[in-house]
């Protein structure tokens, strides 16, 4: 009967925890948070330009870009070729906003950012 209990106490404390680590660090209001949520196992790096700044990004990293920023480049480089898209965000952002390689290619991101440019070579 213990044993029973301990496995949905278990998975319940997992998922708070969980939550909790996503909820628990907002992205401040007018900032843009870039996470690569690549579940692949190799080509997983993401390359970002954002805010005058460069910066690579594994699997489960996050980063704030600099305030202000209106203007993001990404690159993901493959075996045989690279996926590169530029995203362009107004200059106000109202609440924080994160975003996903996944958000950049389906152009589905908040805060009325959009996907001007997609390339793949």
């Amino acid at each position: 009967m213990m044993k029973r209990l301990l496995l949905p106490i278990s998975l319940c404390a997992a998922m708070l925890l969980l939550v909790h680590c996503e909820l628990g660090n907002p992205v401040p209001d007018g900032r843009i948070r870039i996470k690569n949520d690549s579940q692949d196992r190799e080509y997983n790096t993401l390359q970002v330009y954002a805010g005058g700044i460069s910066f690579s990004l594994k699997p489960g990293e996050t980063k704030l870009v600099p305030a202000h920023t209106t203007s993001i480049s990404f690159r993901r480089d493959y075996k045989d070729y690279v996926r590169s898209y530029e995203v362009q965000c107004p200059d106000i952002l109202g609440s924080g906003i994160t975003i996903k390689l996944l958000d950049v290619h389906l152009n589905r991101m908040a805060g009325g950012c959009s996907t001007t440019s997609a390339s793949k070579f």
